[in-house]
């Protein structure tokens, strides 16, 4: 089963993410995200980081997530691949994250992702499935 897909929309790139759970969900928006920025199958996670962050409620986290994460490629040079959620409810999540330094004679970046976007965020349940989609502003 597909983890994400790519979607249409004007000036901006986004994704549609499934997750059978909440930590799946957020993961799978994680690697889209990160593949929208580089092919992540050249990173290796040896560096790691700690992901912390609350908010008031499941979609806000989501969006704060990966805030946090696509920081570390903006003001880091970091490309993250790897993705484990230590802890997450419906306004908090605790995570870590590897990846490595970006180096550009190794990775090929695809597209600069300047932020995460509130418009159309919102997740829902169909199907026995987690469902969102996620505007990237690029």
């Amino acid at each position: 089963m597909e983890k994400y897909e790519l979607l249409e929309h004007t000036a901006d790139f986004g994704i549609r993410v499934w997750g059978k759970t909440l930590d799946e969900l957020f993961i799978n928006a994680a690697i889209g995200m990160y593949e929208l920025i580089a092919d992540i199958s050249k990173v290796i996670p040896g560096e790691s980081v700690t992901v912390e962050v609350e908010a008031d409620d499941r979609d806000l986290l989501l969006r704060d997530w990966l805030s946090e994460l696509l920081y570390y490629f903006n003001n880091k040079d970091m490309l993250l691949s790897e993705f484990k959620i230590h802890k997450i409810d419906d306004k908090c999540i605790k995570s870590e994250a590897k990846g490595e330094k970006m180096d550009k004679n190794k990775h090929d970046l695809r597209h600069e992702v300047k932020a995460v976007t509130y418009h159309r965020l919102h997740i829902e349940e169909k199907e026995g499935l987690l469902t969102t989609e996620i505007i990237f502003d690029v």
